[in-house]
């Protein structure tokens, strides 16, 4: 029988987001319930705590008072919708705030619904001002995944699938203003950079690299774009984190904590001659949800939280807190840890490998706290709580971070000499106290009796099947439509096939949503001159089908498969010892 979470899930797979519906279920992801500050609960109620803001999203956590008094006194005003040809109130309002925001320095914005619309307006502003066609990037950004953003990354996992790109982008280190000398030519538009490189890693540059590449851009006649979607609203410190860096750019992109986690809402800022190409051609710009009242009103409530000195006062606390634990976590873990990253509440630590970052995910969601990785850079777990959370919650969330690199450093002593983290396939040998005649014939009666999946495999086989083992869940080919099976989180079923071979046993997955392959085997022999005893070998082979993720993956089932198999191995040997 599907469990909620399963049925849900499979429709993800289906109709939606196949890899992601997948990754959810297999790291014990529950389904959303409500949330409030920096806690969310989950289909079971169970609280979970985010140490991380959904990429900037949630900011001012989940359904922040002000953010609903604003959609609700919105909603009750009855201005909902866009006329485009009246004056909208909350519209014009919203970017005159913006431009107080910069000191005037950036007097215009124009407002759209995602952060990769407002970087592809940006893009346009920049050509039309000045003429030119090429554009220098960052290796390593992220600016959204439009056509344009993408192109402006040129990720090769990205143009192996979307070849060719935009044209007239180049790549070039983040950090190294020697290599933006040497791009930035009489043909560069712009320069389009994060001021802090979020999915890269949480690549914090040189405290005089933007001031470089502003005075290179000046030099030179390009203009400068930065990227503020998780930057900004006091993230690092300042509203916008260019003040913090001593730069003004030419255009800026803000959006994700503009919404207030509740509403889809972004802008491009400029300056006034950049703007001119909108009086020249009106049209060239348009959005037809971006910027409606109800989004306006909402960005409204989100600059008032975000510019109360209350606000920043609480988030210079928590930057000071975050900047004094996270780096002592790296002296504490040597082994797993190799690098700490981080300004004010945007932090990342990079373990040693993928799998230990997934390790330490799951075992933080199974302690009801909430993380991720960098989307680019998998080997960087994000520590950027929602900025609304309590100093309370916030040591809570650190200490939890704390204790489960404990547990998984812990794994680091084991033995037998076995990595902290098995990836596939998992191997395990033992030799039991039983003829392996007996043993053989035991596991053709019960097929899952050392089957890590299994939900119990050592209950009695339902059917009392005899002879050919098979019992009536399972048709004669030894396919059992629903296999009742467990990820060590909850239960799960999919379709499995049974074989019986002469020296063991095997099972393998229907492939589905959940499953690109799963085998289960087990063979045994007779232990040379000791008919009494039998040698067996299971191994565990798996591939969930999330290509580069499969890593992140093995953190939560290669413990647990490893872990199953010697508690199964263990119990088996028991028993048959006292039989």
């Amino acid at each position: 029988m599907r469990t909620r979470r399963q049925e849900l899930a499979e429709a993800k797979a289906a109709h939606n987001h196949p890899t992601y519906s997948t990754m959810s279920f297999v790291m014990g992801c529950g389904v959303q319930g409500p949330g409030s500050g920096a806690h969310v609960t989950d289909g079971d109620g169970r609280d979970l705590l985010a140490l991380f803001d959904q990429y900037g999203n949630q900011s001012f956590g989940y359904s922040h008072e002000r953010i609903l008094a604003a959609v609700a006194e919105q909603l009750a005003s009855g201005r909902l919708n866009s006329t485009k040809i009246l004056f909208e109130e909350e519209q014009i309002r919203l970017t005159a705030r913006l431009a107080e925001l910069t000191g005037g320095r950036l007097p215009y914005a124009y407002l759209a619904n995602g952060g990769g619309e407002s970087i592809d307006n940006a893009l346009k502003l920049a050509r039309a001002a000045t003429g030119r066609t090429t554009f220098v990037s960052a290796l390593d950004c992220f600016h959204g995944k439009t056509f344009a953003a993408l192109s402006a990354a040129n990720r090769p996992e990205h143009a192996a699938l979307y070849r060719p790109f935009l044209e007239r982008f180049r790549q070039v280190p983040f950090d190294d203003l020697a290599a933006i000398d040497r791009a930035v030519d009489d043909d560069t538009a712009a320069v389009l950079l994060e001021p802090v490189q979020a999915e890269g890693g949480v690549i914090v540059p040189d405290p005089d690299y933007l001031a470089g590449v502003r005075r290179i851009c000046t030099e030179r006649g390009a203009l400068l774009i930065l990227d503020e979607m998780q930057t900004a609203f006091g993230r690092c410190g300042p509203f916008f984190a260019f003040d913090r860096f001593g730069v003004t750019p030419d255009l800026v992109c803000v959006g994700k904590a503009f919404g207030g986690g509740v509403v889809p809402l972004s802008a491009v800022l400029g300056t006034e001659a950049v703007w001119a190409s909108l009086r020249a051609l009106p049209s060239t710009f348009g959005s037809s949800l971006g910027g409606n009242p109800l989004c306006a009103r909402v960005g409204l409530a989100a600059i008032e939280i975000a510019t109360e000195e209350s606000f920043g006062r609480t988030v210079a606390a928590h930057a000071e807190t975050l900047g004094e634990r996270l780096p002592a976590l790296v002296a504490r873990f040597p082994r797993l840890l190799a690098a700490h990253r981080g300004i004010g509440m945007m932090h990342g630590l990079e373990f040693h490998d993928e799998m230990l970052g997934g390790m330490v995910l799951a075992r933080l969601l199974r302690h009801g706290v909430t993380s991720t990785y960098s989307l680019y850079h998998s080997r960087v777990l994000r520590v950027q709580p929602p900025m609304v959370i309590t100093p309370a919650d916030l040591a809570y969330g650190l200490d939890v971070l704390e204790r489960v690199l404990a547990e998984v450093d812990a794994r680091q002593d084991d033995p037998a000499g076995r990595p902290a983290v098995p990836c596939s396939p998992v191997v395990r040998t033992a030799v039991l106290p039983v003829p392996h005649a007996e043993l053989r014939e035991l596991l053709h009666r019960r097929p899952h009796l050392l089957d890590p999946f299994a939900l119990d495999p050592f209950a009695l086989d339902p059917s009392g099947a005899t002879g050919d083992g098979l019992d009536p869940a399972r048709t004669d080919d030894g396919l059992e439509p629903e296999f009742g099976g467990t990820l060590g989180h909850d239960r799960v079923v999919w379709a499995d096939r049974v074989t019986r071979t002469p020296d063991g046993v095997s099972a393998s997955a229907v492939p589905d949503w959940l499953w690109r392959r799963l085998e289960r085997t087990v063979r045994v022999r007779a232990v040379d001159g000791d008919d009494r005893r039998s040698a067996v070998e299971v191994r565990v082979d798996w591939d969930t089908g999330s290509g580069p993720y499969e890593p992140l993956l093995a953190g939560q089932l290669g413990p647990f498969v490893s872990d199953r198999l010697d508690a199964l191995l263990a119990r088996l040997a028991d028993e048959m010892a006292r039989t």
